[in-house]
């Protein structure tokens, strides 16, 4: 009995070790969230300096304007939210214990959510019952994946690297579901407008709309697919006590 309480003894000990932070490793930490709050504050900003443009300009014209910086613009717009939402999330996690992690991390995420609701009230064209509710569901969106953000990252840290696993696709699902809903909200409002048919044929911007709904499709199976691994991953974990245990059993 005493061997067995000295070897779990040794193995929270390995544990804690591992998810540990050594000081040297905090500056890649402190990078990923300094970009991440970039990318996330920066992204409606740059909608709402160029919104003239956006409605004015079609999609494949903007990738040739400002010598091709028009390209990284329509770029970043499409992508800056998500890829903001993962560096943050890998810094908090990487800087901070489970147990400063929700004290940290949960205000700068919530950060996310104040500018994503700044940005769907300052381009409001309307007051339509449609738009309300794209707005109001857009905002779900973020208040779904901070909680999930959280919740991974709060528990991340004390658990054992099989499990983390199973956590870490399990974020990467909702990832996946966050930036289908990112190139949803793209899809019907800015760039591609498609909840405003009159702008949709002055620009001409059919292929463009396409390609957003594409793009949705394609992050929704993604998901689908983490969501599957991370299923067996948590099935697998789960089988390999029984494994040791039928194993202790026979050696006896």
């Amino acid at each position: 009995m005493s061997n067995k309480s000295s070897l779990q003894a040794r193995t929270e000990h390995d544990r804690e070790f591992g998810n540990a932070s050594p000081a040297h490793s905090r500056a890649p930490g402190v990078l990923m969230v300094v970009g991440g709050l970039v990318l996330i504050l920066g992204a409606p900003i740059l909608i709402w300096v160029f919104r003239g443009a956006l409605a004015e300009t079609n999609p494949s014209v903007l990738l040739s304007l400002w010598y091709g910086m028009g390209g990284l613009v329509l770029l970043y717009m499409t992508a800056g939210l998500p890829l903001g939402a993962i560096l943050l999330a890998a810094g908090g996690a990487r800087l901070y214990s489970a147990k400063r992690v929700g004290r940290v991390l949960l205000p700068l995420l919530v950060i996310q959510l104040v500018f994503f609701m700044f940005h769907a009230v300052r381009l409001m064209l309307d007051w339509s019952l449609l738009f309300l509710l794209s707005a109001f569901m857009g905002s779900l969106f973020v208040i779904l994946f901070l909680a999930l953000v959280w919740v991974w990252a709060h528990q991340r840290p004390s658990l054992e690297p099989q499990r983390q696993w199973t956590g870490d696709l399990q974020l990467e699902a909702g990832l996946c579901f966050f930036s289908a809903a990112w190139q949803a909200c793209g899809f019907a409002g800015a760039p591609g407008f498609a909840m405003y048919p009159e702008i949709v044929q002055k620009l001409g911007n059919q292929s463009f709309i396409a390609g957003q709904a594409f793009a949705v499709q394609f992050f929704i199976v993604l998901g689908f697919v983490f969501l599957l691994l991370a299923m067996r991953a948590g099935r697998a974990q789960n089988t390999e006590p029984d494994e040791q245990v039928n194993k202790h059993d026979a050696a006896i």
